[in-house]
């Protein structure tokens, strides 16, 4: 974490091919550091809180990531960046492909406190009736 915290990644391009590919099939392969990276949401530069969230994009395909999928998501929410509110839909998009209704649930469960950035990335792949609803039932 160290050297995204020193911005050696230092932009929202570098960041992304880096965690999705590298530190996604490092999870993978050593799941024992999900936890590790489930802390970087909290961290205060805006490459590790968005890394935390892009690490896991490819990992969303499998149920065994979900749960973690899910918190750092909610830990993202007060988040003031609109690039890790980007990312941070970007996830959810993806968990949601997993499994549709956890995320409907999520976000419905989550409603106001979700930023309007992430809630539009997350629900792309509903259909356009489904968005709306959402949209209007997630409002402040």
């Amino acid at each position: 974490m160290n050297w995204l915290a020193a911005d050696l990644l230092d932009n929202w391009a570098s960041v992304d091919v880096f965690c999705t590919d590298a530190l996604g099939a490092f999870l993978e392969k050593y799941p024992a550091f999900v936890e590790k990276i489930k802390a970087w949401a909290f961290h205060r530069n805006r490459w590790v809180k968005r890394a935390s969230a892009v690490s896991f994009i490819k990992l969303a395909k499998k149920p065994e990531y979900l749960p973690a999928i899910y918190e750092i998501s909610a830990s993202l929410f007060p988040v003031d960046d609109d690039l890790v509110h980007k990312a941070n839909g970007w996830l959810l998009r993806e968990a949601g492909k997993r499994d549709p209704r956890r995320l409907e649930e999520f976000l419905l469960r989550n409603g106001p406190a979700i930023p309007r950035t992430t809630l539009r990335y997350a629900i792309e792949r509903f259909p356009k009736t489904k968005r709306k609803s959402l949209l209007t039932k997630t409002r402040h």
